[in-house]
Order: structure tokens, then sequence, then C-alpha cells
């Protein structure tokens, strides 16, 4: 597999990153008429200070924590998916990156670091989740670049999957 060019890479990086704010905001959109709230917070992709405390344990919750917490998770895998079927190659770099660039956006826009362990815990498993999806697709496009079977043609490599009666 040949070498991508800093262009090439660069403009995925692009790529992944509209994706990444616009699938964020349309998840967020959709949470927050489901949710039925008044006014949509414009900054909720970096707003860690309105979070739940998983100390709590589902108890006590309000919906706009709520809203961060679904529209997060739900964000980053839509976007694992998306980057392994943009990239094709390498997804868990992109995912990793953009990552890394989002909390340094969170921290310009909210002006602090964030400290809430809750948050760091959501952050953790929903960059694993779309860490796993990215890779996953990444996998099975080169999977199904492989394998070509023609209309009619017989297998010959034997496998427990097939077999003639």
């Amino acid at each position: 597999m040949g070498e991508l060019s800093t262009k090439a890479i660069l403009i995925n990086t692009l790529k992944c990153f509209v994706v990444f704010y616009g699938c964020y905001y349309v998840v967020s959109s959709v949470c927050y008429a489901f949710y039925r709230l008044s006014n949509f917070d414009g900054r909720i992709p970096f707003n860690f200070k309105t979070w739940v405390n998983l100390s709590n344990c589902c108890t006590g919750y309000t919906d706009e924590e709520m809203v961060n917490v679904i529209s997060m998770e739900v964000s980053y895998s839509l976007c694992g998916i998306i980057y392994g079927l943009l990239v094709r190659n390498w997804a868990w770099d992109y995912a990793v990156s953009i990552a890394l660039l989002h909390l340094a956006l969170s921290c310009l826009v909210m002006l602090d670091f964030p400290v809430n362990w809750s948050w760091w815990v959501c952050y953790g498993c929903a960059l694993l989740l779309k860490i796993i999806l990215g890779e996953m697709v990444c996998f099975l496009w080169k999977l199904k670049r492989k394998v070509k079977v023609e209309p009619g043609e017989i297998p010959t490599q034997k496998s427990y999957l097939y077999h003639k009666m």
C-alpha cells in the first residue's frame, strides 16, 4: 500500500474534522428536539461543565446533562463508521487526531480544562468506540477488496460454510 502525501493526509483530516462537528451538531439537535429543551446551546460539543455525575448512578440527571452524554456517545460512534468509509485506512489515527483537536478547542471555548472524572470516562469510552468502529469498517473494506467473486463462479477454496449437496 502506498504512502499518502502530506496534502492527502491534511485533506482527510479536514474531511474528518468537518464530519465530526457536522455529525455532533446534527445529533445534538435531534437530542434537543427529543428532550424538548427550550434553547439550543451552540457550545454543546465543547461543554464539559454541564455533565453527568456517574457517582449518582442513573438518578437525578437533568435533561441537558443527558443530551450532552447521548450526543457525545452517538456522534463519536457515527463518526467512527464514517471515518472508516472516508479514509479506508488508519481510521484510528484520524480518530485520535480529531479527538485531541476537539479537546484543545473545548479548552479554548470553555476557557477551562476538564477536571470532571465522569467526563473523562465518557470521553475515553466514546473515543475507544470511535476507534473500534472505524477500524472495523476499514477491515471490512479491505476484506471486500480481497475477495472477488464473479457471478456463477464456484469457490475453489473449501470452507466449512460451503459444501455441495
